[in-house]
């Protein structure tokens, strides 16, 4: 944690919010209208019961509340066992202990100076990002709620009523800053009033209300007190109508649901609702693996932000998908040096960024058996720079605009095709070839012409090829030609007898194993020298080449890719079975998509096993969303220039429908899905095209548009 400087308890002159605090009545009344509203059967609810030390950290990722800027961990109040309560802030970071960076731990204003009450539960309200904690005890209950606001970026509120609670005779302000080692500091206000049932008796309830800003230097405490003057003159019951509209807003162009499906609807509202609340509207959004829930990996930026998180936003929320593209606008100076570096043209990005986009990637780490293992993703998984342009085109695509690949963004496609027209080597007989590489397999380290890894520089190419003959200015012509030719060389892994991909050089020369009878992923039953001399992937690789860029690969692959790759994939990554899941449903092979998709649902909600314990796993969360609208439902947006709304459902018999909203070039879009049809309402007119039929004109407020038999 960075140097805390923490003022004693600042007396907050009585005048300030005696006319704005709740009465003891009305905050019951608020925590009477919320216990009311959770409806443990309701699939916008998530129940934790209380549990053992050992599920402190899962629930406190699970029910950890960000508003895309700041994240809260959900500890309990009065903190525990197993607790790691924190405030995590995006796009700030610490000095770690080994030298690299992680994200800033900022302390929480969430605990309260209270006795441990009996054991309960919290209930997380999906609809409105609030937190409700509901305890019994031979005192009488304790009962709880907390929201940070998605409205107003760095404002929480907290309300608690109870004997557990040591009395706050006068309001009472707390200022803390805590500045990093690297760059930054974060401070923040925490007003806490204590409200009794009746005059001159002890307070047995409590408002509290906290303020937090990263821009100190620029905005002094008297900012950070004029906020926590307006939030405390509107009052917490305003702000929680304020914050149920905000998130309202958000639902209405994100929401999915399986009718006939109760669990698995709750679990893709929970992912949606964890994704959302990653990524900030404004500026610039630095998305790590667990968001702003956890701390795991540091918060430093992987692809998981570009090719998982990214498109779940474009389609809904395209603001903060626009955030996370400037994260890598802004650091395209440490691109071009690390590309120089390495003796290239153009931009290399790192397979994990921080503060100002240098590679952070740690270089050796443990390996499972006690022992320090190297890591060489940080040299040698280079997808990833393919995977930022593939990102600024997807925003694009969605939002059906040329604006950002015109201007801003016109770099994250040619100079990344600068880089792979440096990096391509080409063989006597004029192949392309890219060696020395780690695709999203990393069981198989250092190795040639990885198929994804090539299929992803061969689009970069053509796409920044399209971009330069579409829109070019001072770019030479003659170089986007260059581009698609070394596109055209480019070997691409496929094996024309064989009718399926060769997922890298020498791959079908490795052990033949396949992942039946193993309890364990592949390196813990065989070293990792065992899984490396094998055919075990650890996630998919050709598959999730099939997934991002369907166009590149050959007609009638999929099939034959997916017989021989999904039964030699292990799952080592959280990131991989809703991927399996998307392309199985794309391919009509239910059954499997179904057990795919349920497993990647089941990733953090798996209980005290689960992997959240350091934060959610933010691109499994994604990745649901990917097997359901861009798998299930068929949906897919593969060009600013596209004229019509690509579907093409596979819904499961047992389900009823599968409904999705979301946006699409700028106007909202709601979808009832079903494998015969698929129910589009609109605001405005727009074209829809089902199943490779025909574009079909759908007008306001829409209707059932019908698959055409073959």
């Amino acid at each position: 944690m960075g140097r805390i400087e923490q003022s004693p308890v600042i007396g907050v002159p009585e005048h300030q919010l005696s006319n704005t605090v709740l009465t003891h009545h009305e905050l019951r009344e608020l925590l009477d209208q919320l216990c009311d509203e959770a409806d443990e059967g309701s699939t916008w609810v998530l129940v934790v019961p209380d549990g053992p030390a050992e599920s402190v950290p899962v629930h406190e990722s699970w029910l950890a509340l960000a508003d895309g800027s700041f994240g809260t961990r959900g500890s309990l109040e009065e903190g525990g066992a197993g607790s790691a309560p924190a405030v995590y802030v995006a796009g700030v970071y610490d000095r770690a202990p080994d030298g690299g960076e992680r994200l800033l731990e900022v302390p929480t204003w969430t605990q309260l100076a209270m006795r441990a009450p009996e054991p309960g539960d919290r209930v997380l309200d999906l609809r409105t990002g609030v937190v409700l904690r509901r305890a019994p005890g031979a005192r009488g209950p304790f009962r709880s709620a907390r929201w940070v606001c998605l409205a107003r970026p760095g404002t929480g509120v907290l309300v608690a009523e109870g004997s557990d609670l040591v009395p706050v005779p006068t309001p009472a302000r707390v200022a803390t800053a805590v500045r990093s080692s690297l760059d930054g500091v974060v401070a923040g206000l925490v007003d806490t009033v204590g409200v009794s049932q009746g005059r001159g008796e002890a307070p047995t309830s409590l408002a509290r209300i906290t303020s937090m800003t990263d821009e100190l230097e620029r905005a002094p405490w008297s900012y950070l007190a004029s906020r926590q003057e307006e939030a405390w003159r509107i009052g917490p019951v305003a702000l929680l109508d304020e914050q149920r509209n905000a998130w309202s807003q958000r639902w209405r162009e994100s929401d999915v649901e399986i009718t006939g499906n109760d669990e698995l609807t709750r679990a893709a509202r929970f992912a949606m609702f964890h994704v959302m609340a990653s990524a900030a509207d404004q500026v610039e959004a630095a998305v790590g693996p667990h968001g702003l829930t956890g701390p795991g990996y540091g918060g430093h930026v992987f692809w998981d932000a570009d090719v998982f998180v990214l498109p779940v936003l474009a389609a809904t929320h395209p603001t903060a998908a626009r955030a996370i593209v400037e994260y890598r606008i802004r650091r395209l100076p440490a691109a071009r040096r690390a590309a120089a570096a390495s003796g290239h043209a153009g931009v290399r990005f790192p397979w994990e960024s921080g503060l100002d986009g240098s590679d952070v990637t740690p270089k050796s780490g443990p390996d499972g058996h006690g022992g320090i293992m190297p890591i060489h993703t940080g040299e040698l998984e280079e997808h990833i720079t393919a995977d930022v342009a593939w990102a600024a085109w997807q925003l694009s695509s969605w939002t059906g605009s040329w604006h950002l690949l015109g201007r801003r963004g016109r770099p994250l496609l040619l100079e990344t095709a600068r880089y792979w027209a440096s990096r391509i080597r080409l063989d006597d007989a004029g192949r392309g070839h890219i060696d020395h590489v780690i695709g999203p397999d990393e069981y198989h380290e250092d190795v040639n012409d990885d198929v994804f890894t090539n299929r992803m520089a061969q689009w970069n190419l053509e796409r920044a090829a399209e971009l330069v003959l579409r829109r070019g200015d001072a770019e030479d012509p003659a170089e986007a030609a260059r581009w698609r030719d070394l596109a055209h060389q480019l070997v691409s892994g496929y094996d024309g007898r064989a009718g399926r991909h060769v997922q890298f050089d020498g791959y079908d020369r490795l052990e033949p194993l396949r992942v039946e009878g193993l309890t364990q992923t592949a390196p813990m039953v065989l070293g990792s020298a065992g899984v490396a001399a094998s055919q075990i992937v650890k996630q998919a690789d050709v598959l999730m080449a099939h997934h991002l860029v369907p166009e590149t690969m050959p007609e009638g692959s999929l099939e034959a890719d997916l017989d021989y790759y999904v039964p030699r994939t292990d799952h080592g990554s959280a990131l991989s079975h809703g991927i399996h899941a998307a392309v199985l449903a794309r391919a009509g092979r239910l059954t499997e998509a179904c057990a795919h998709l349920e497993a990647a649902a089941d990733i953090d909600l798996g209980g005290v096993g689960s992997m959240a314990a350091d934060g959610v796993q933010l691109g499994a969360m994604a990745s649901v969303w990917h097997a359901l609208v861009l798998g299930f439902a068929g949906v897919r947006a593969t060009s600013p220039d596209q004229r019509a709304l690509v579907l093409d459902p596979h819904i499961p018999p047992d389900w009823g429908e599968l409904r999705i909203q979301l946006r699409w070039h700028g106007r909202p879009v709601a979808l009832r899905c079903r494998s015969d049809a698929v129910h589009v309402a609109c605001l405005t007119p727009l074209r829809v095209q089902l199943g490779g039929g025909p574009p079909v004109r759908v007008a306001p407020p829409g209707r059932w548009v019908e698959r055409k038999a073959p």
